[in-house]
């Protein structure tokens, strides 16, 4: 007779990395640290997964030591009804937010362990691995305290000597520099290349059709996040810009994609695996997406981890609607800014070549932690350990 195998410890890693004059970000704000935190579960049969939570590693700490002392004794493979169980008894708390994004991290990190277990990739337990590369965009034109144009371009220039031929970019700003900016970036990508505008809800309807009236014909392949997700009439109202729309980044759990996917107010659908609650809550929105006919194309801001759940979810997604020849392409979203984090926790950090990542082909999330290096990075003043 087998016995069960169950989580024993869990150990979390609250992460900051001070940015540079005045760090970078969006045209809503700036960041001036890189943040993240990650969290280590081991189980009865030895064997450690690990797994991210976004949000501000102080807040997201707390609420894992919460859930950890919770999660001590449980099985490893019953994830799906850890989280729905966790939201429908705390029903009161939403079922978004930063207990959400700590919950994701547990998540992932389970997935991370099973699959370890089985000496398999991750996406062997998501439905099968369909794709050994995806191609990548340079996830880039952050909003720097200067917001230089020639930086700006040469930063446009950097990405496409360095073979990628897709970049998204930060606009929202005023619509002339909007358009300066997407300008730089289909001169850098060129005419066939994938330019993706991204507002980061920082506007309103009318100040998006003006932005997008200055722009439309430099061809932008999506317009993210062009409304807050709460400003659903807004939404709607844009359906008349015949121009793809996608969102997905700020909302959490399938509850939370469940009206948008079927209102169709976004065309792609962008889950962020960190926060929208791990591998078990994006699976269940990229069903959700498929039934719907939208595509998937999942955000992913954060440290290698991150990364690589986001790659084991992609390397998973059948090809459907699109048949052998046609289609669109599955894309990655390659974070371009600096961030000691996102290479400082994998002992080989996750990379790109001419615009294509391959999906690391190891057990778990298929990558190895630098476990060392994420134990002397740990805030000080944080430190949370179950047992």
């Amino acid at each position: 007779m087998s016995t069960r195998t169950v989580v024993t410890a869990v150990e979390t890693f609250p992460l900051e990395a001070p940015l540079l004059d005045g760090g970078y970000g969006a045209s809503k704000t700036r960041l001036p640290v890189r943040a993240a935190t990650l969290v280590k579960v081991t189980t009865s049969d030895g064997t450690a997964g690990w797994g991210e939570s976004f949000g501000p590693p102080r807040l997201i700490a707390a609420f894992l030591a919460e859930q950890a002392q919770a999660l001590l004794g449980q099985p490893v493979d019953i994830r799906e009804n850890l989280i729905l169980d966790r939201l429908s008894l705390g029903y009161h708390h939403t079922s978004g937010g930063p207990h959400v994004a700590a919950a994701s991290g547990i998540d992932v990190a389970l997935w991370d362990a099973q699959a370890r277990a089985f000496g398999v990739p991750v996406a062997h337990l998501l439905g099968g691995r369909l794709h050994d590369r995806v191609d990548a965009y340079a996830s880039s034109g952050y909003v720097t305290a200067t917001r230089d144009a020639a930086e700006f371009r040469d930063t446009m220039l950097a990405h496409a000597a360095d073979g990628f031929t897709s970049v998204k970019i930060k606009i929202g700003l005023t619509p002339e520099e909007d358009r300066r900016r997407t300008l730089a970036s289909r001169e850098a990508m060129g005419d066939d290349g994938l330019v993706i505008v991204d507002y980061n809800s920082n506007a309103t309807v009318a100040s998006v059709r003006r932005s997008l009236d200055r722009l439309r014909d430099l061809d932008p392949y999506w317009v993210e996040e062009p409304l807050p997700p709460e400003d659903t009439a807004g939404w709607r109202e844009l359906r008349d810009l015949h121009l793809p729309l996608s969102g997905g980044e700020a909302l959490y759990t399938r509850y939370g994609f469940r009206d948008p996917i079927a209102e169709h107010r976004f065309d792609i659908v962008q889950p962020d695996i960190a926060k929208c609650g791990g591998f078990t809550e994006a699976q269940a929105v990229r069903q959700l997406a498929a039934a719907f006919n939208l595509r998937l194309s999942p955000h992913c801001w954060g440290t290698g981890v991150a990364q690589a759940a986001t790659l084991q979810l992609l390397s998973a997604v059948p090809r459907a609607p699109f048949g052998m020849a046609g289609g669109q392409p599955l894309l990655f979203e390659f974070d371009q800014g600096p961030n000691p984090l996102r290479e400082g926790v994998l002992a080989t950090p996750v990379k790109a070549e001419q615009g294509t990542v391959a999906v690391p082909d190891g057990p778990g999330l298929g990558v190895e932690i630098d476990e060392g290096w994420v134990r002397a990075h740990r805030l000080a003043d944080h430190r949370v350990l179950v047992r």
